[in-house]
């Protein structure tokens, strides 16, 4: 199984990063062989959709488990249309940590959207 975490940089003691759609990086995490590769968002710079691409972007990398600070309603729909099962990282601070948690059964599962649309922007 392929798990994908938001990460700010490259490897797995990058930061985590704060949204999904636009984070930096992706880095892949393969439990079978226990090696992580990391892959750049192509969908950071989407004028809208972001999240749509993204997940797009990990499916087409053998993602099955997605691992984010929040899900906007474009992503959430691409992630049931994609069959990814998608859990919030809450409090975790690194790629490491989220994959720690999630793998103790600490991290909780999205079913709906955690946000709404950005529209392309975040506002401040």
């Amino acid at each position: 199984m392929i798990i994908g975490i938001c990460a700010k940089e490259t490897g797995l003691n990058s930061p985590v990063a704060d949204r999904f759609g636009r984070a930096e990086y992706y880095v892949l995490f393969d439990t079978e062989t226990k090696e992580a590769r990391t892959i750049e968002n192509t969908a950071k710079n989407s004028a809208s959709g972001a999240g749509g691409r993204a997940v797009r972007l990990l499916d087409e990398n053998g993602v099955s488990v997605t691992l984010a600070p929040e899900l906007g309603p474009k992503a959430m729909d691409a992630i049931k249309a994609f069959e990814i099962s998608a859990y919030s990282y809450g409090e975790s601070k690194t790629v490491k940590e989220a994959l720690e948690n999630y793998e103790a059964g600490k991290l909780e599962e999205f079913k709906t959207n955690s946000t709404e649309s950005h529209h392309g922007l975040r506002r401040v």
